[in-house]
């Protein structure tokens, strides 16, 4: 009976292992969708599936952390959506279906969880009493021990629950250079492991950050609800925990980095072999290792330790300040040291070991960069001074980039490495010198002032590097395009504090030509990358188009012709017309620089023009889906520059009104310093501001008025056509406050000419809401202008409808000084079109003229009726019907106080212009306007009244049938009784007068009675 119960339970283990395996590929399968909402709720759905169904004391420890492992980190980490949902199937879930072991499943994984390092660093075979792995093993472990540390951190729900963690990384790591020979195999899955943890814990740390997770303060998920979840406050000592115990093995760690790295030292020793046909020979994937296998292990263990070192001590450094952190800097810096005196190699295996070397250099650079201090300069100048013979006059970081520099070049230019290995170099070289680069930055973040200590780049050095830079870029491999560019940033940004005497001595900055050879290498990069991704765009724009470069007028035109920026500019715009993802970011990063440099925006209005009628039916689901799932992409677009609105356009971020709206967010904000010309706080911004707006209305109205699409007269709704006339006339709405009185005599001649022409009624709103705002901003060109067009009563009725509403709106909003010179003016030229015979115009009249007498008309006193003017009580009686009349009331009903509603202050705003009012009618954000409103509504009445004539003809033609039929009923009878009559009385009065009723004429009436024959025969026979 036990061995049936037995056989049943491992039944039912296999059963859920596999059922938790398809919800893993169902959730993997997703990820094709790049859509985050739809993998949301994906993800949602397969968890409840999952927590229903499953308990995690009956699967296998590895099935549950692969499956843990396909959810997407922005749900689980720290501040995630499911993170809550994930934690309480963990720690035990309660269901009924469940069994009592349930309520145990918290101790359960917790023991599997803890036991899993010491099962995961043994030994289980040996081959030849010695160890060899390679770059596939490494890959397969730590992506192993990856699962298992982030189901640790979700899983634990106190500071103990990590001791036994913690003991087994003390014991371990202070023990790690006496393993024994049959143990090789545990340093470096130890070190994997650490790696791991440091992995982990620095995610936690950047998700509290994101999240605004204050100390001390408990977490919105840290509610009575889930109460096992740390705050921000336990998190912070968990850190400092794994700190101190980092701390206690770093020493060792360090030793154990020192012996690994010997191998390097033999790079000129080791003699060439013959390489198995499978290095040789392979085509395709990644680049592998032309060493021995033995030789492979080796130098595998030396990137690792040093790797270790490198981010262990990072990680310490954020919370504690130990005399060990100085030790493993100080070892960094004589990897570093060494690394760059690599002496040159003739062999294929000695230059393998140094791209090893300069493998293990690019995260130990990183990791003093952003640790650089006073400690670690002191440490540096002690090895400098051991190490490199120091030349009179030079300076720090000089030596340090330029040494390097040096030597990698010199390996590059041996020649014995493959082509595949040298790429790999090429990469390492690239991720060197951009944490060198980094160094000053980080250091100012630190406290640290280079320039007090001598400790800075000469400009020589800078060309130097930049030179290096735009030269390799042309032929850079996609791994080294992030590395590269952002290398250029660093530098350009440099070059720019060097021109304050900052952080490099005596420099001139960038000049134009360098910048030609900038753009046109960078641009050859950007074309020959096969695909867009996000990072690498955003890191073009953000380096090449650098801050401190823009503000340069002669970067965007020299001697009349167009400037190194302008040229890039030009074909980045250009090319965005295929790539929605490429116009998106650059609209982000160029507007932003725009609003910094008003200066330069006059240079690129017909840039802005592509950007403002932009749109695509592409649309890039990825993009925000790559946002969340790369480090790298999220990082880079992070370092663009800041939009004019980021509330807002963050909303449009993955449509195609991205581009337009921060166009619009920028001209929104440089009204506020055009609005400054003039006064006390004018500055040559502010002029720069109202010349580029005055200068891109008029160019937008011009295109209207000229443009061979955008002047048309007929075209469907919802065409191309019709999308880039509302696009073009949101833009123009948005730049009304731009209208000044040197220019309004153009702006109202093109505003004439468009809306006396043939437009869709969403296209005629814009121009209605710009031109009432003009009217209100110049008061006197309502009498000069609006009135003789009001009293123009040939024109088209679509026109006058339009001049109507904008009659009627400039009366309602003007001020109080100016309302009832608008009134008087305004309303006898409106009041003749209330008797139109265009019922869609007398509709419209109708409601605008109801709006101003109830708005603006004075309730008449009750009172003798003589007294009042005939006009006055002409008005009232026209308020009254217009108020009372059934079908005006439902004119107006139908509004849904559209009217009252509407704003034409707030209507050329961005937020007023891009909000969709109907969800369900996307169409570039186009509400729908009062006059549809109406055409709606007449279209619906006449619809109406046809339904009902058409029932009226109906019932009367079904009268007409039952009446007939009543008709010939009553003649059959009178027929029968008739001749019952003549049956019973054979002799009649044949002088008795006979009548014909009227239904018994024919409708010719022709035949006379005596043509009856039945009649003739009984007259004869009496």
């Amino acid at each position: 009976m036990a061995n049936v119960e037995t056989s049943s339970e491992n039944f039912l283990q296999h059963d859920k292992a596999t059922l938790l395996d398809i919800l893993r590929f169902v959730i993997e399968s997703s990820r094709q969708h790049f859509n985050p909402n739809y993998r949301f709720r994906v993800c949602d759905k397969v968890l409840e599936a999952a927590v229903s169904v499953v308990c995690v004391f009956e699967v296998p420890l590895e099935i549950l952390l692969h499956f843990i492992s396909t959810l997407p980190r922005e749900l689980t980490d720290y501040g995630g959506s499911l993170r809550v949902k994930v934690q309480e199937w963990l720690l035990g879930c309660g269901k009924k279906h469940c069994s009592s072991r349930c309520y145990n499943t918290e101790v359960k994984l917790l023991k599997s969880l803890h036991e899993f390092p010491k099962k995961f660093t043994s030994c289980h075979c040996v081959v030849n009493d010695f160890l060899i792995y390679d770059d596939e093993d490494l890959d397969a472990w730590e992506f192993e021990i990856k699962r298992w540390a982030r189901v640790l951190f979700l899983a634990i729900k106190e500071e103990h629950h990590l001791m036994p963690i913690l003991k087994f990384i003390q014991n371990y790591g202070a023990n790690i250079c006496n393993q024994s020979n049959d143990m090789e195999w545990i340093p470096v899955k130890f070190l994997i492991l650490s790696l791991s943890l440091v992995h982990e814990l620095q995610i936690m740390h950047e998700r509290a950050a994101e999240y605004g997770i204050e100390v001390q303060r408990r977490s919105e998920f840290s509610s009575p609800k889930t109460p096992f979840l740390l705050n921000y406050g336990e998190v912070a000592i968990l850190f400092e925990k794994f700190a101190e115990i980092f701390l206690l093995i770093l020493e060792e760690l360090v030793s154990f980095a020192n012996l690994s790295c010997s191998i390097y030292s033999s790079s000129t020793a080791i003699d060439d072999i013959d390489l198995p046909s499978s290095v040789r020979g392979k085509l395709g994937g990644p680049s592998q290792r032309r060493l021995s296998s033995s030789t492979t292990t080796a130098v595998l263990q030396a990137v690792t330790a040093v790797k270790s070192v490198a981010a262990i001590s990072s990680w310490c450094a954020k919370f504690k300040s130990d005399v060990l952190l100085n030790f493993s800097s100080s070892f960094l810096w004589k990897f570093f040291l060494k690394t760059v005196s690599f002496p040159s190699c003739d062999s294929e295996t000695g230059a393998e070991i140094c791209v090893a070397g300069y493998e293990a250099l690019a995260p130990a650079l990183r990791a003093l960069a952003s640790v650089f201090s006073p400690q670690v300069l002191d440490a540096i100048r002690e090895n400098d001074n051991f190490l490199l013979p120091k030349l009179e006059g030079t300076l720090l970081l000089d030596s340090l980039a330029l040494s390097f520099l040096q030597n990698i070049n010199n390996l590059l230019a041996v020649g014995v490495l493959a082509r595949t290995r040298r790429a790999v170099l090429l990469n390492w070289k690239w991720l060197c010198l951009e944490s060198l680069l980094s160094i000053p930055s980080y250091a100012d973040v630190n406290g640290l002032h280079l320039e007090e200590v001598n400790c800075v780049y000469s400009e020589a050095a800078l060309r130097l590097i930049f030179t290096d830079l735009v030269e390799s870029l042309e032929n850079a491999g996609e791994d080294s395009v992030l590395s590269m560019l952002r290398s250029v940033r660093l530098a350009l940004g440099l070059f720019a504090k060097g021109t304050l005497h900052s952080v490099v001595s005596s420099c001139n900055g960038v000049d134009v030509q360098m910048m030609w050879h900038l753009v046109r290498s960078s641009w050859i990069l950007h074309v020959s990358c096969n695909k867009r991704r996000v990072a690498p765009i955003a890191a073009l724009l953000s380096s090449v188009l650098h801050s401190s470069v823009f503000g340069d007028e002669n970067m965007h035109v020299t001697n009349k012709a167009p400037g190194p920026l302008k040229w890039l500019i030009e074909n980045i715009i250009e090319e965005g017309k295929k790539s929605p993802r490429t116009i998106r970011l650059a609209a982000l990063h160029l507007t932003g620089l725009w609003l910094s440099n008003p200066r330069t925006i006059k240079y690129y209005i017909k840039e802005l023009k592509l950007l403002s009628l932009y749109g695509s039916v592409a649309f890039d689901e990825d993009f925000e889906a790559e946002l969340q799932d790369n480090f790298d992409a999220k990082t880079e677009v992070s370092l663009l520059a800041k939009s004019a609105d980021p509330e807002l356009t963050e909303v449009f971020i993955n449509t195609e009104l991205y581009g337009r709206v921060s166009v619009a967010a920028l001209f929104y904000k440089l009204v506020d310093l055009a609005d400054m010309v003039g006064s006390t706080n004018e500055t040559e911004d502010c002029l720069a501001a109202l010349e580029s707006g005055k200068l891109f209305l008029l160019e937008l109205l011009d295109s209207v008025v000229n443009d061979k699409d955008l002047a048309k007269e007929l075209y469907k709704k919802y065409s191309a056509i019709h999308r880039r006339k509302i696009r073009a006339w949101q833009m123009i709405c948005v730049l009304s406050r731009f209208t000044c009185e040197d220019i309004v005599g153009q702006v109202i001649q093109s505003l004439h000419t468009s809306l006396c022409r043939n437009n869709l009624p969403a296209v005629r709103q814009y121009l209605e809401t710009f031109a009432i705002n003009i009217y209100l901003k110049f008061p006197s060109l309502v009498v000069e202008q609006l009135v003789p067009v009001l009293r123009d009563y040939d024109m088209r009725p679509q026109a006058l409808s339009s001049y109507v509403f904008i009659a009627a709106n400039v009366i309602l909003h003007a001020s109080e000084a100016f309302k009832f010179m608008h009134l008087d003016n305004l309303l006898p030229p409106i009041i003749p079109l209330l008797t139109s015979h265009h019922h869609s115009l007398r509709g419209f009249t109708q409601l605008l003229v109801y709006q101003v007498l109830c708005k603006l008309f004075p309730t008449l006193d009750s009172g003798d009726s003589q007294i009042i003017a005939l006009e006055k009580r002409c008005f009232e009686d026209l308020k009254s019907y217009l108020a009372k009349n059934s079908d005006c009331v439902r004119l107006r009903a139908s509004m849904e106080g559209y009217l009252d509603a509407y704003n034409p202050e707030s209507s050329v705003t961005p937020g007023g212009i891009f909000v969709n009012r109907v969800e369900e009618l996307e169409f570039e954000c186009v509400p729908v306007s009062l006059m549809e409103q109406v055409l709606t509504f007449l279209n619906d009445v006449r619809e109406d009244l046809r339904c009902s004539m058409a029932r009226d003809v109906v019932i009367i033609k079904n009268e007409s049938l039952r009446v007939d039929e009543d008709l010939d009923r009553m003649e059959i009878s009178s027929n029968v009784q008739e001749q019952k009559l003549l049956s019973q009385q054979p002799c009649l009065d044949f002088q008795k007068k006979i009548t014909l009723l009227k239904h018994e004429k024919k409708d010719d009436d022709v035949i006379s009675f005596f043509g009856n024959k039945e009649t003739n025969e009984q007259i004869f026979g009496i």
